[in-house]
This record gives C-alpha cells, structure tokens and sequence, in this order.
C-alpha cells in the first residue's frame, strides 16, 4: 500500500470519529455552560449520571469501532448501517441539556422529566443499532446480548408509559453507571487498541 493512501477503514473510521466527536464536544460544551453558570443551575444526579454515561457510550463506540479495521471494503449500506450507532448517540447527547441558557434558573430535575421520554426512546434505538451491530459485524450471539435486551425494554417500557416515578430513574441510573464500571472490569481485553 502506498504510503499516502488510507486504508477503507482509516476512511469509515474518519466519519465515524467526526460524528462521535461532535457528541462528545455537545456533553463536555453544554455541561461546561451550566458549570459556567452554576449559580442558576440545580443539579440532579440521576441526569449527571446520564451525561456520564453516554460519554461512555461515545468513548466506548470509537473503540469498538476499532475492531473492524481487518474489514477490506466498505459499501453504503454498511456505511450508513455503522453512522447509525454514533448519530443516535448524539442525539441523545444533544438532547440530555439544554440549550438556552437565558432562563433565570435551570432546574435539571425538571429538565430531565421534561425530556426523558424522547432521550429513552433514542436510546432504544441506539441499542437496537448496538445489537444488530454486534451480530452483523462482530459475530456475537443474541444471547450474549441480553443484558443489552434488557436495557432495551426497560427503555421502551419507562419511555412508553412516561413512567415519572422518581425511583425508578434513580434506580436506572446507578445500574447504567454500575453496567459501564462492569463492562470495563470484565472486558478489559476489548478496550485495546494495538
């Protein structure tokens, strides 16, 4: 291969990476607002944990991504198939804090109740993509992914049914947060890159 020319991966793995970027600069600019304006700002940690955990999500994407650099071509479908993953992610991330920052005071409690339903259902869609993805391009069975089905009813269900309990969403909170620190503990030979 000659030395200026990209690999098909290097050049997916670019949009990839442009999309995942965007999401990651959407968390870390609009949580930085609010940190700039924390005086009119009540936090509310279930969200936090939220805003946590797509980042993850989004670092987690751009490593698993990694793995299809043996993959020799690429066609559009497969292309658009890959973006879907990274492009629900954003939304949701876009979707997780506000962007007007002229209201006197940003309740993120009220925030997230307000759009909690519309981030869960974006969310479902991106583990559908999650799980498709994996069977397709990864080669993993259904049954090694339910703990991803069972992410993906719980979504749908409380996405749905606008359920408001506030322990629920506490609840679905810590175990996302304990779901990524397992995941990183017990697949530490997936995070490589060599």
């Amino acid at each position: 291969m000659n030395g200026n020319q990209i690999s098909p991966f290097e050049y997916v793995s670019i949009l990839v990476s442009l999309i995942l970027g965007l999401g990651i600069t959407q968390i870390l600019s609009a949580f930085s607002d609010l940190l700039y304006h924390y005086k009119k700002v009540k936090f509310y940690w279930p969200h936090s944990l939220w805003l946590v955990f797509v980042l993850f999500l989004h670092v987690q994407d751009w490593f698993i991504t990694y793995q299809l650099r043996g993959k020799p071509e690429w066609n559009m479908p497969e292309l658009l198939f890959v973006l879907l993953y990274p492009i629900t992610l954003f939304v949701v991330a876009k979707m997780l804090l506000p962007t007007n920052d002229s209201e006197e005071r940003i309740n993120m409690k009220a925030f997230y109740f307000n759009q909690f339903p519309i981030i869960f259902f974006f969310t479902a869609l991106s583990i559908i993509s999650s799980i498709l993805f994996n069977i397709f391009f990864l080669k993993i069975n259904l049954w090694q992914q339910a703990p991803l089905f069972v992410f993906l009813i719980a979504m749908l269900v409380i996405s749905f049914k606008k359920i408001e309990q506030e322990t629920v969403h506490k609840i679905l909170a810590l175990a996302i947060s304990l779901a990524a620190i397992l995941s990183v503990v017990f697949e530490n030979d997936t995070w490589v890159i060599n």
